[in-house]
């Protein structure tokens, strides 16, 4: 029974301990983006959100799942095809570039387009990748769809501006973890600067638009900036520390590669505790099995008191009218007397 106090003020210090190391995190940040996520690629686990199912206008991060698209045709070392489409985008649109007979492999033209922007290469991605511009966009939805990002539907490429083409922090978070997942993905959009070359010769200079990525932040390598007059800037980052990638979405926000930052922050914080709080949860669980075991000890000796114990006459052994599970005196009494021997035996310890 010593033990079994033992084990109690052990289980109960290890819960303070485990509430404590909770409570040690760092508190969740404080941002100005309307709407985030931070989710772990390699698990899926969300670690942050706010406002995460809002539907927003995702802007550039579109590009992320036309990305996805090029990776997994198998097309990335062939030559991109210049669409019509592409020449006639409005004149205020980001563009890289690309002109008809301009030979660039769709590997290239996307680390390009991941890098500065480019609608245009969104378009001609997508006829290089789909028989039709419709059909992409179809495959993009479906692909969506099959990552979870349920409520996210596109209507173009690009993520130029249409009231039926959106997604959530969290959907967008998702669609980050998952491309992140591929190798050839993460060659695209880890670049602060990056001259495209052109399959016959020449190359084009790109700098990042991603303020995350030159930030000096430890381990930021992704993914893609956006902006829209009705979404506001936006951004889905991502950083690798000791092989672990996280995910953060940051929608409409006046400062994103610092929400990024400070979400990716915390979001490593968020990775480390868990570690900590499941070694705790374990010496908890062993305390606590401990404990039964002493309890059942105990639970023999109250046994062999009550066999000492046996009732002198049949007044002593009637049932309690109000004591649990038809408890005697008797066995009241032997309880009692192991609670006081316990009590004294404590008392000697100190």
């Amino acid at each position: 029974m010593i033990m079994s106090l033992k084990t109690s003020i052990a289980v109960v210090l290890a819960a303070c301990f485990t509430m404590f190391s909770a409570s040690a995190l760092a508190e969740e940040p404080q941002i100005d983006a309307q709407s985030a996520c931070v989710i772990d690629s390699a698990t899926g686990n969300e670690l942050y959100a706010k406002n995460a199912d809002q539907r927003m206008y995702p802007g550039g991060t579109t590009m992320m799942m036309t990305s996805i698209l090029g990776v997994e045709s198998g097309k990335l070392d062939t030559v991109m095809t210049v669409s019509d489409a592409s020449q006639q985008l409005a004149g205020d649109v980001s563009r890289l570039g690309i002109y008809p007979g301009d030979k660039v492999t769709l590997r290239n033209a996307l680390t390009g387009m991941m890098t500065v922007g480019g609608c245009d290469v969104a378009y001609d991605a997508a006829v290089t990748v789909s028989p039709s511009l419709d059909s992409f966009v179809q495959s993009m939805n479906e692909k969506a769809a099959s990552i979870g990002a349920i409520h996210t539907h596109f209507t173009n490429p690009a993520g130029l501006p249409d009231e039926n083409h959106y997604s959530t922090a969290r959907d967008l978070a998702k669609i980050g973890a998952y491309a992140m997942k591929s190798a050839d993905f993460r060659g695209l959009v880890n670049h602060a600067s990056f001259d495209m070359p052109y399959a016959d010769s020449g190359t084009k200079h790109c700098e990042t638009t991603n303020e995350f990525l030159t930030s000096g932040f430890a381990g930021a390598d992704g993914i893609k900036t956006g902006a829209t007059n009705d979404g506001g800037p936006c951004l889905v980052a991502s950083a690798t520390r000791n092989g672990h990638t996280l995910v953060a979405s940051i929608l409409n926000s006046g400062d994103r590669a610092g929400d990024a930052a400070a979400l990716l922050t915390y979001g490593f914080e968020r990775l480390s505790a868990p570690a900590a709080a499941v070694k705790n949860v374990t010496t908890a669980t062993t305390a606590t099995a401990a404990e039964k075991a002493a309890v059942t000890a105990s639970q023999a000796v109250t046994q062999t008191g009550r066999a000492s114990n046996a009732p002198a006459d049949a007044d002593e052994a009637y049932v309690l009218r109000d004591a649990p599970a038809g408890q005697t005196l008797s066995q009241i009494a032997a309880q009692q007397k192991q609670a006081a021997r316990i009590a004294a035996e404590n008392q000697n310890e100190k």
